[in-house]
């Protein structure tokens, strides 16, 4: 019967190649961990006392005379060991966390591999050697097997030549890296009850672990079971060590990830620690280990990555072990709490809709070392978030009460304050964000007046970006291959100029946008978008009602015959009015015969604006001058100075800043 036939040589072709020097040294580790399960499989709980594993590796910086050396005093390859060896992806050691993949590693990493080892069988011990082989089909070449005389089972491989794959360039040229890899790769073992005595040699220097571990690790804390919805039963120990144990390592306190006594991710928290170094000497970093079977069932063949995303692994940093890790390193992050709880105040005085208690309580929902403002805030929408959504759970179910068919007037006006008490306490604080904002925009406004009339040199603060991002209703947009065209802004800041604007939409301008668009191309006028052209807005549920603003320049005295803003309004005015014009979309402009129009120009009024409108009507507080016409449209052109717009919108919002507890002095006041 025809089967498929395996092809062992593209297989591990086709494994992944180390991207770094923890990869590289994977396969070694790999046999330093068969070895580990060989002893701790033959002599149980007293592993720590019988069992023995011996690492020898020689490496330089020409990575030319490679090898490595790995011999334990396990079972060896006895008859059931032995059929696991020459069984690609076997389950014989599936319990412990075996894929059957790691002398497949061997292969890909190393080109010369020989393998000697005794065994028990039913006639006494017995020795079998052979090299293995990256072959089509012969894979065990110059095998032996025979009687011998040593008194214990054991397994030694030996490797030697790293391939050209990407392991010559990645594997360590200095000693020291292979122990400082070694040491955070098998931390989880080493500190752990059933570890062997792993004699390790690198060159002339010997470490024996896990007595080498006490050497660094100064305090260690465990947590046995740790009971998660989500990712079921965890264990978590966390480790005061000394800063060598992050020496190879990019950052400075982990949590490292575990799968099957092996780690396969190492996540730095500096960012959330605020922490480089701490202790008494200032030189002591955070190391945490989390194990679970949720870990073991979710990491890959090779046992290098997990088969989630990565935010699942900061969600069990975040949900499972920082309360843990808070109180653990309570003393080193308590002297980090000030900092914290002035970048909270500083935050919430600017996003008051994050204030949802006092700064204590707020602090309280920030990881106790972060200092990111960006990841500060993070954490308080997130709360903000889920606290809104209890008052929403509220407001539902006073609704779901109104409608019952007992209701009465008692019970009415209980729920009409109940549902109302509900959408103040989740309203308020967004409400309170969108009055400062409106009080630094003012703020920001005045400064840029003063700039733009004291600078008459140059344009420098004339080319409005800044400007016109806050009051103009449009923006430029760049097409591919086809220049610019301007658009409705997503929002503006016309409320300034009225509070009827507030909550207009841009529609039309006295200029063709082709022209604004090639204007805004040019590098001597952009400010032509915002200044000297007339603006129409309009609200939907006021399709007869139109709003008109024109802006002229701060501080402009000079104008042409032809440059009347009055003329230029109603110009526009008779043009809309004909329905030959079409909207920013390029749809017609159809207006009722009623509609009326709203006209407001900003100007300073002096100089030959101030002769053409001198006949007008003075506004009731004398300042701003209106425009009623008689006849050809219904409406009014109001004509208001740049300062007392300003002063307008001050006084028209104090009362919200007041109430938000907003002083009347500046933000951007240096006294």
């Amino acid at each position: 019967m025809t089967s498929l036939r395996p092809n062992l040589v593209k297989r591990i072709a086709r494994l992944p190649k180390p991207a770094n020097v923890a990869d590289a040294l994977q396969p070694l580790f790999e046999a330093i961990s068969n070895a580990i399960h060989s002893t701790q499989s033959r002599y149980g709980d007293a592993v720590a006392e019988n069992g023995s594993v011996i690492v020898t590796v020689q490496t330089d910086r020409r990575k030319e005379a490679v090898s490595a050396i790995v011999e334990d005093n396990g079972h060896g390859l006895n008859e059931k060991n032995w059929d696991a060896f020459v069984t690609t992806d076997t389950d014989n050691k599936i319990e412990m966390g075996g894929k059957g993949v790691g002398r497949l590693m061997w292969l890909d990493c190393f080109s010369d591999i020989r393998v000697d080892s005794a065994f028990l069988d039913g006639s006494g011990l017995k020795r079998r050697t052979f090299n293995f082989v990256l072959d089509l089909e012969n894979q065990f070449q110059n095998e032996a097997l025979e009687d011998t005389s040593r008194p214990t089972p054991y397994f030694l491989v030996e490797f030697r030549g790293l391939r050209d794959n990407g392991y010559r360039d990645k594997w360590p040229g200095r000693g020291n890296y292979v122990f400082q890899h070694l040491t955070s790769h098998f931390l989880p073992t080493f500190i752990g009850r059933r570890c062997p005595l792993i004699t390790v040699h690198v060159g002339d220097d010997t470490r024996v672990y896990p007595q080498a571990i006490s050497e660094i690790v100064h305090r260690t804390e465990t947590k046995e079971k740790l009971l998660t919805e989500e990712f079921g039963e965890l264990k978590l120990t966390m480790m005061e060590c000394e800063k060598i144990a992050s020496a190879d390592l990019k950052g400075s306190h982990f949590v490292h990830f575990i799968a099957h006594d092996r780690t396969v991710h190492s996540q730095s928290i500096d960012g959330k620690l605020g922490l480089k170094y701490f202790g008494p000497a200032d030189n002591l970093v955070f190391h945490a280990i989390l194990t679970g079977s949720f870990l073991d069932k979710h990491v890959n063949q090779e046992r290098t990555k997990f088969q989630f995303e990565d935010a699942v692994l900061e969600k069990m940093i975040n949900d499972v072990c920082w309360p843990h890790i808070e109180k653990f390193l309570e003393g080193p992050l308590a002297k980090l709490k000030g900092e914290q709880k002035a970048k909270i105040e500083s935050i919430t005085a600017t996003y008051p809709s994050v204030a949802f208690g006092d700064v204590d309580e707020l602090q309280d929902k920030v990881p106790s070392g972060e200092l990111k403002e960006d990841a500060i805030y993070g954490h308080l929408s997130r709360e903000r978030f889920r606290r809104d959504e209890k008052q929403a759970d509220k407001i539902r179910s006073v609704l779901t009460r109104l409608k019952d068919d007992d209701v009465t007037a008692d019970s009415f006006g209980t729920a009409i304050k109940d549902a109302g008490r509900a959408i103040e306490e989740a309203e308020q604080r967004s409400l309170a964000e969108y009055i400062v904002r409106r009080k630094v925009v003012l703020d920001f406004i005045a400064i840029l007046l003063e700039k733009v009339r004291d600078d008459v040199r140059d344009s420098t603060y004339q080319r409005e970006d800044v400007l016109h991002s806050f009051i103009c209703p449009m923006r430029v947009s760049t097409i591919t291959g086809k220049g610019k065209k301007v658009e409705p802004a997503a929002s503006h800041d016309l409320w300034i100029v009225d509070e009827r604007l507030a909550f207009a939409q841009y529609f039309s301008s006295d200029v063709e946008f082709s022209a604004l668009s090639d204007a805004a191309t040019s590098d001597d006028r952009p400010d032509v978008l915002i200044f000297d052209h007339v603006h129409g807005l309009r609200q939907k549920e006021h399709p007869s009602k139109v709003l008109l603003v024109e802006f002229k320049r701060p501080g402009r005295t000079s104008y042409d015959n032809d440059e009347n803003p009055q003329l230029q309004v109603e110009r526009y005015v008779r043009r809309l009015q004909s329905g030959t014009m079409t909207d920013v979309r390029g749809r017609p402009i159809q207006l009722d015969r009623n509609t009326i129009f709203y006209c407001f120009i900003v100007a300073d009024i002096v100089g030959k604006l101030d002769e053409w409108t001198f006949s007008w009507q003075r506004t009731a507080d004398g300042r701003g001058r209106i425009y009623r016409p008689n006849d050809g449209f219904r409406g009014s052109i109001e004509l208001i100075g740049w300062d007392d717009l300003l002063r307008d919108a001050r006084d028209r919002n104090q009362a919200f800043f007041d109430k938000a507890g907003i002083t009347g002095k500046s933000f951007f006041s240096a006294e």
